[in-house]
């Protein structure tokens, strides 16, 4: 079974500056090897020290539960592999859920 799903992700506790752009950069290379360079956009603010990853338009998943596992995991791993004092905030919106 397939559903749709929204992913956020905000990055803080940043350096100012190449420390953030370095973190940009390995989100995308992830999003990338990940293929989901289309479905999630990345952005920074260098001078605040933060990143932020987004999905504008639902992403259709299969077996959400390891998927999202895997995802997450690789998220974490790669934003500590470049700033291991970062905090990254991972939240996920249910597109097919009533409100």
């Amino acid at each position: 079974m397939s559903i749709s799903v929204g992913l956020s992700l905000d990055v803080s506790g940043l350096q100012p500056g190449e420390e953030t752009a370095r973190v940009a950069e390995a989100l995308t290379g992830f999003l990338t090897k990940n293929d989901l360079e289309r479905d999630v956009t990345v952005g920074q603010d260098p001078s605040a020290g933060q990143v932020s990853a987004w999905s504008e338009y639902p992403i259709i998943v299969t077996r959400f539960g390891s998927w999202a596992d895997k995802i997450e995991q690789g998220l974490q791993d790669t934003v500590r592999a470049v700033a291991p004092a970062a905090q990254a905030d991972i939240r996920w919106s249910f597109e097919d859920e009533d409100d």
